[in-house]
């Protein structure tokens, strides 16, 4: 994943330059499109057979039509379909499938002596599609995987883009930045709860679906239609219903929680049973592990561009080559805290276009890189002190990565040092005893 340092204009550089501590920063990533909603076009959701299509964002359930539709004209029936992430991506994948080979290959057979509306009749043939073929168990989860992605990524930019901009549903002065103020402004000041805004996703759809509710005079929790708005604003003040049904599964995916990974249970024998349920039943009694966790891979930006690395020793060589800068030689005789405030200060000084070495402020990002080159400024200047100040312990940026493998010189410095066979040599101490009072001391004993 690539970062970017923020860029200041002219006028932020000139006023950081004027102020000794400035804010956390951050290193925004670099994108030029706002998360998909959805892994394919869930409007027009194609049957897996025929040419018919669903919307499955209508409030009448377009999900379920597809599904009696398939079952009634095609006589399929998909097992454990709530277990499905994607229902559109599912059927778009099968209906390519079923168009060049035969239903048999990847579905079940069943007899049954009745006619899809319920009407008798012996030996009605019917396919059952479920995760015992195994292309259809790998296809659901990938999906599962790839709608958890999407979902997390969708609820990071929501909380995060200030680019929101949209007025409020009650009072036409509003406009709030941000989806959580806009959110949180219907609760506090006109008493609407759709929800707490950490736990909501895909918020713009769920604006739209409640604006639009409110348009043609339906309460949200229960909804009745009603005559004028003053009426209906009345009724959802009095039975409090300012509020979403949350008896309708339609909303559920508005909220986070409802895209947890779900495994099936899995049958424990009596004898399992018995020794998890003990008291003093400790951790290392069991065999799981972490050798299939994958965590997310850091990135650490340069301290002079927005090149990043995953080794940090890949980007110290980076620095060298690109920079002339040796940041293991520079903070070779410093001390953990000073080698914090070394990174802050460059981090600070690169920020409002401030030379290292003499402090010249230069008007943009390409005048100071230029001047640092061409007067050979990549170095730092440790007898002025300038970089020496409490200020320079916050970090510039938050989530500085850099800062994470600071401590590692000291490690690597104090192993050395254990290798080498170093030996401590205690100091003689010289103990001066008052004669009187170690004589009243002994007659106390012999007493």
């Amino acid at each position: 994943m690539s970062t970017q340092l923020s860029n200041a204009n002219d006028e932020e550089g000139g006023e950081a330059s004027k102020s000794t501590i400035i804010g956390p920063l951050n290193f925004t990533k670099d994108s030029s499109t706002d998360p998909p909603t959805s892994l394919v076009d869930e409007r027009t959701v194609p049957c897996m057979f025929c040419s018919n299509t669903y919307d499955f964002h209508t409030p009448d359930n377009g999900s379920d039509q597809c599904l009696a539709h398939l079952y009634l004209v095609h006589r399929l029936v998909v097992a454990d379909v709530k277990e499905i992430a994607c229902l559109p991506s599912y059927c778009y994948y099968w209906k390519e499938k079923f168009a060049h080979e035969p239903v048999e290959k990847y579905c079940s057979s069943m007899l049954l002596n009745q006619l899809p509306d319920g009407t008798s009749s012996p030996n009605e043939k019917y396919f059952l599609l479920s995760d015992v073929e195994p292309l259809d168990y790998e296809l659901r989860q990938r999906l599962r995987r790839e709608k958890l992605e999407l979902v997390l990524a969708r609820h990071q930019f929501e909380r995060t883009d200030r680019n929101f901009n949209r007025g409020c549903l009650y009072c036409r002065d509003y406009r709030a930045e941000t989806r959580p103020e806009f959110v949180s402004h219907l609760y506090t000041k006109h008493f609407l709860l759709l929800g707490k805004p950490e736990h909501l996703v895909f918020v713009d759809e769920l604006i739209e679906i409640v604006q639009d509710k409110l348009n043609r005079l339906i309460c949200l929790f229960c909804e009745k239609l009603f005559k004028d708005r003053p009426t209906l604003k009345e009724h959802m003040r009095k039975k409090g219903h300012k509020r979403i049904n949350p008896d309708n599964h339609y909303y559920d995916r508005f909220f986070l929680v409802n895209y947890r990974l779900k495994q099936k249970p899995e049958y424990v024998p009596i004898a399992k049973r018995k020794e998890e349920s003990r008291v003093f039943a400790s951790d290392s009694d069991s065999d799981s592990d972490w050798s299939d966790w994958n965590g997310e891979e850091q990135t650490t930006t340069c301290l002079f561009c927005t090149h990043a690395e995953a080794n940090v020793d890949t980007l110290k060589r980076h620095m060298v080559a690109k920079h002339t800068f040796d940041f293991d030689q520079t903070v070779a005789d410093m001390s953990f805290y000073q080698r914090v405030k070394v990174v802050n200060f460059i981090r600070r000084q690169m920020h409002i276009r401030k030379c290292i070495a003499c402090g010249e402020q230069c008007p943009d990002y390409e005048s100071l890189c230029k001047h640092l080159a061409e007067l050979n400024h990549f170095r730092l200047d440790k007898e002025a002190g300038a970089w020496d100040q409490p200020e320079y312990f916050f970090p510039t940026y938050e989530d500085d990565q850099f800062l994470c493998h600071l401590d590692e010189v000291d490690n690597e410095r104090d192993e050395l040092s254990q290798e080498e066979g170093s030996i401590v040599i205690s100091e003689s101490v010289t103990a001066s005893i008052n004669l009187d009072a170690e004589s009243l001391s002994l007659e106390n004993f012999k007493l």
